[in-house]
């Protein structure tokens, strides 16, 4: 009788091997999808939040025109993280912009 030689586990270890490798490869993909989808998704809060302080930095105006009706110039208020960018006129505050930035993300009013 002839030997044979063994090779029935090699073949299974092999395929073994290649499962893993497969399964780590898909893992992988999903994972960077999903990191990907969620930097979208925080990204687009952080251009709304940043608009919200757009907005409201532009809403503080009246208050601070009632304070000093010469306003003019770029005021920063630091507690909506904006810049208000104000154009006087004769009769007060003209025309008003705000920029707000928030973590990269920036939003123009």
């Amino acid at each position: 009788m002839k030997d044979k030689p063994l090779s029935g586990g090699y073949g299974a270890a092999v395929a073994v091997a290649i499962v893993a490798v497969g399964s780590l490869a898909s893992s992988l993909a999903c994972m960077s999808a999903v990191r990907a989808y969620a930097d979208s998704v925080y990204r687009r809060e952080l251009r709304i939040q940043a608009s919200l302080n757009a907005d409201s930095c532009i809403e503080e105006l009246p208050l601070l025109a009632a304070a000093d009706p010469f306003i003019e110039g770029d005021i920063a208020l630091p507690e909506f993280g904006c810049v208000l960018h104000v154009v006087a006129g004769p009769g007060g505050p003209y025309a008003a912009g705000a920029s707000a930035s928030l973590e990269g993300v920036s939003s123009s009013r």
